[in-house]
């Protein structure tokens, strides 16, 4: 029996994910099957996209939750520690249940001697885990999230989701699922399955729009899409939103145009799937208004303004821009920024980094072989903006930024550019806060 930090070495020594790509989902069926299938006794409903996921799955199970649901939450992947990824009623998996679940799994595969073409990458290990957990628990719904793609994707176990929710569809992981937002549109809307409705968020092109649409029709599923025209914002800061949609009138939690749209999603799968009763009505409200998701616009400090989002790619920086720009207006901006080198930081750095609002890049180090060194972060944004450097460690750049007021009140730090990042950053942030109430 291994400890915690035993275990999730055992869990990370499998490939993060198939070598080559998966071809079908022979493997993780295999694998359910060892353990009489534990993702048939579940209800589900399944989230892929490209970005939005993880906080669609927060809001939906916040709201899940309210109507009396014993709900499971399965996001990818994790921002400060592995048991984020699975969840019951809004409370982390156990480290004693990693270790169990963990230790379940592999005797049972060493008493089996599965083939070695069956053998478990790091993400069917956790998929199989997260569905073993539930059944355990006896959730009566869980809230699935894809962790690449969708039609090969291990979650695609799921056989007939209560629906099939899709966001924002960007690229991203183009060497697994195509190189256009159309080829990847089609990957994200392989988890449709016969007959479960799908509900495809608003902010997607018409392509995609049409895609879903027809893998609907051909799967003789309801089509959903919110209505954009019947959206009225009327209030918006990093603090969250107010917006009325369809007469009815909501408080949002989570900060930026885009979790409105996200909200929406959530909005007509709840809708469609309970009804528009009183009850229903207010998980709705509740649940939107008090569901959290880390490193989305999160301010991790009021003063200084510290604010910390995981946009990791060209869909999630535009994001980011535009939740700069709506919510911190007249703010001058200094952008601390760590990426990973198969992120396209030659890309993704000069098109936020010409924006009239950045004051100073900053490049800082990301804990992971895959990352771009500090100073090429800074030379390619140097091009756009002639006020950048780099800190060769991310505690002492942050420790600064803490350490001291701003003599400019209106100077706000945003940090971004990797999920890596972004959970070191809240451990140093949070370090930093402890040290200041002792």
């Amino acid at each position: 029996m291994y400890n915690y930090i035993e275990t999730l070495g055992y869990i990370h020594s499998f490939s993060a994910y198939a070598t080559p790509p998966h071809t079908n989902l022979e493997k993780i069926k295999y694998l359910c099957d060892i353990f009489e299938n534990p993702q048939d006794s579940l209800k589900t409903i399944h989230v892929a996209g490209t970005n939005g996921k993880g906080s669609t799955v927060a809001m939906l199970a916040d709201v899940l939750q309210r109507l009396g649901l014993k709900t499971g939450r399965f996001i990818s992947p994790y921002i400060e520690d592995f048991s984020e990824r699975i969840s019951v009623g809004n409370i982390d998996i156990s480290k004693a249940d990693v270790i169990y679940f963990a230790d379940k799994i592999k005797k049972t595969m060493e008493k089996t001697k599965i083939p070695k073409e069956f053998m478990p990458n790091e993400f069917d290990f956790v998929t199989l885990m997260a569905f073993l957990y539930y059944r355990e628990k006896n959730c009566d719904i869980a809230v699935i999230e894809t962790g690449l793609g969708g039609r090969l994707d291990p979650t695609n176990a799921i056989a007939s989701p209560q629906a099939s929710v899709i966001t924002s569809i960007g690229l991203d992981h183009v060497q697994y699922l195509g190189d256009t937002i159309e080829k990847i549109a089609t990957e994200k809307c392989g988890i449709i399955k016969q007959g479960s409705p799908v509900i495809i968020s608003a902010q997607n092109a018409e392509s995609v729009l049409d895609i879903a649409k027809k893998a609907a029709l051909a799967k003789n599923c309801e089509f959903i899409s919110p209505s954009i025209k019947s959206l009225k914002i009327t209030k918006e800061n990093f603090a969250g939103s107010t917006f009325e949609y369809k007469s009815e009138s909501y408080r949002l939690g989570l900060a930026g145009r885009h979790q409105i749209y996200n909200a929406l999603t959530v909005i007509e799968t709840i809708k469609h799937l309970f009804g528009k009763s009183p009850d229903t009505q207010n998980a709705l409200f509740h649940g939107l208004e008090n569901a959290f998701f880390p490193a989305r616009f999160e301010t991790l400090s009021k003063n200084p303004l510290v604010i910390l989002d995981g946009a990791h790619n060209m869909s999630g920086v535009e994001a980011l821009i535009e939740s700069i720009k709506n919510l911190l207006p007249g703010k001058k901006i200094v952008l601390v920024c760590g990426m990973l080198k198969d992120k396209n930081p030659e890309d993704i750095i000069p098109h936020i980094a010409k924006q009239g609002f950045v004051e100073k890049f900053i490049g800082v180090p990301v804990n992971s072989p895959r990352a771009e060194s500090p100073q090429k972060l800074c030379e390619i944004a140097q091009r756009y903006c002639k006020n950048s450097e780099f800190g060769l460690s991310l505690d002492e750049v942050l420790g600064s930024i803490f350490a001291r007021l701003p003599d400019d009140k209106n100077i706000a730090f945003v940090c971004f550019g990797s999920l890596y990042l972004a959970g070191e950053v809240k451990k140093i942030a949070k370090n930093r806060k402890n040290e200041r109430h002792l």
